[in-house]
């Protein structure tokens, strides 16, 4: 369930280069990942209290969501920093989904590629 709060957050791709739209995907994530933790937590606490991000973060990475801590992190940097942290951390997310994505595309395209040369009778031809 929390991977898909932060997957889901993740999911807005280049929006989280705008400051607003970040904020607003950051506050949703925070809301939705708040229920899943028990009122005990120290990191619902935070959250609840309203914590600085990078206050948020040092707790999350404790408590083992390194995701989230990663993603809060973000919001403690200022600036043309954080615009490019923001492009980096989105970088590395489409570029893990681009290496599980391809491998199986380009295996399915190889065997297609195979497949209609043994339809073609151009090739059945040079063949023989």
């Amino acid at each position: 369930v929390v991977e898909d709060h932060i997957a889901q957050f993740w999911s807005n791709g280049r929006d989280l280069q705008e400051e607003a739209k970040f904020q607003a995907a950051l506050n949703q994530l925070l809301k939705e990942f708040r229920k899943t933790l028990d009122d005990s937590s120290p990191l619902a606490k935070s959250i609840d209290d309203n914590d600085p991000s990078r206050t948020k973060a040092i707790i999350a990475d404790q408590e083992n969501y390194p995701q989230l801590a990663e993603i809060l992190f973000l919001d403690t940097l200022e600036g043309d920093k954080r615009k490019e942290e923001r492009i980096s951390a989105l970088g590395r997310r489409q570029e893990g989904r681009r290496k599980t994505s391809l491998t199986p595309n380009l295996e399915k395209r190889q065997t297609l590629r195979r497949s209609e040369m043994r339809r073609d009778p151009l090739h059945e031809r040079r063949g023989n």
